[in-house]
């Protein structure tokens, strides 16, 4: 399916435009109060549509129900999700129940063209790639429900950085590393091909060249890594993502942390327990010089460098029954597209050694191969 993609600054006002192109008159938005009072002043002419923001940070299977109750009840022929991931998963979930034929249909993906429903996704962070994709991520009784069909992709996608402006620093953080977690993840995948590998190239550059300069505020720069965020999610769309991504979502879960600090978190100790393996050398070597390091043992100390910059904390080291439950959660499924095969045991080592404080001297190398990065 072809996207229809609008960019630029207040490109939010061009939505119209979108509706019109694909059939959408009477939509539903699901966003914060927040967002939709900024959509509701840049766009007047969608002030009379019924907003839906009873949906939780981490995607509840029921909210789903109630956001799907409120489209029969408006009449409406069109979903608008403006926000971050939550927000653009929980209206891929809406459409998945409008098409799903019942409970078991719903959690399985096995959609039917029951309701038309085109889609617009404007994201108001970058870094979930969500409006490039078509799975959704949502929750029944603290369980993860993995939502996946070609429908669920966005028909249109408005990439407007001035969304960016009110974000909280520490979730402008998060959705960047979240960005670099998905470009990383998507070209050493077992899925990736040509096309994933340049997509994922794209996101991981966008976010390393970017990244201090969008978070001194620089416009350009939030442009930017909007554009790379989306990029990430095309990558992944095509490869799926990998182990780090797997062993996110109880962290976040446990820990209270967010979705791409989780990921970043072990993506380093990812990266070396894969150098151990001679048939990732090359694969790595590739990624370490595209990403203009060289030497692919530099790597997981850029990334850790990020994370110690940033300030993102690294958890204490969780006793013996919570890394039990962290090394139980991880989905199998993700890890078939890990380019390694990971035992529990394996799992369970990276977890421990991602917890693992640094001694200063090797944080401040890490931190020093950031700061320079380049110059």
């Amino acid at each position: 399916m072809y996207q229809k993609v609008i960019r630029g600054y207040d490109s939010v006002k061009k939505l119209p435009e979108m509706m019109e192109k694909l059939g959408i008159r009477k939509p539903i938005i699901i966003g914060s109060s927040h967002l939709t009072g900024i959509l509701f002043r840049k766009v007047p002419e969608v002030l009379n549509a019924p907003v839906f923001s009873g949906y939780h940070a981490n995607p509840d299977l029921a909210d789903s129900e109630a956001g799907a109750a409120m489209y029969r009840m408006e009449e409406c022929d069109g979903l608008i999700s403006i926000g971050g991931g939550s927000c653009m998963d929980t209206a891929k979930a809406i459409k998945a129940r409008l098409n799903a034929e019942d409970e078991n249909s719903l959690k399985a993906s096995k959609l039917k063209n029951i309701i038309s429903c085109p889609q617009i996704a404007i994201p108001g962070t970058a870094g979930t790639g969500s409006e490039a994709t078509q799975f959704a991520v949502v929750y029944e009784n603290g369980s993860k429900v993995s939502l996946n069909h070609t429908e669920l992709r966005p028909d249109g996608v408005i990439l407007d950085p001035a969304l960016l402006d009110s974000l909280p620093a520490y979730h402008k953080k998060a959705c960047a590393l979240d960005a670099l977690a998905q470009g990383i993840e998507s070209y050493w995948s077992r899925g990736s091909n040509d096309d994933s590998k340049v997509h994922a190239y794209l996101a991981i550059i966008g976010v390393l060249d970017n990244l201090k300069t969008y978070l001194g505020g620089d416009p350009h720069a939030a442009s930017e890594m909007l554009d790379a965020s989306f990029q990430s999610g095309k990558a992944i769309q095509i490869t799926r993502t990998t182990a780090a991504h797997a062993m996110s979502y109880r962290l976040t879960k446990i820990m209270g942390i967010a979705h791409g600090h989780a990921c970043m978190l072990t993506l380093p100790t990812l990266w070396e327990m894969m150098l151990e393996h001679e048939e990732m050398k090359e694969t790595l070597q590739d990624l370490s010089t595209k990403m203009r390091l060289g030497d692919s043992q530099i790597v997981p100390k850029l990334l850790r460098g990020i994370l110690y910059d940033l300030e993102m904390e690294i958890p204490t080291m969780p006793d013996e029954k919570t890394l039990d439950e962290l090394s139980d959660s991880v989905n199998v499924e993700r890890l078939n597209n890990h380019p390694v095969t990971m035992s529990r045991e394996e799992i369970r080592e990276a977890y421990m050694r991602s917890f693992m404080p640094p001694c200063e001297n090797e944080k401040l190398a890490c931190l020093d191969i950031w700061r320079y990065y380049g110059r």
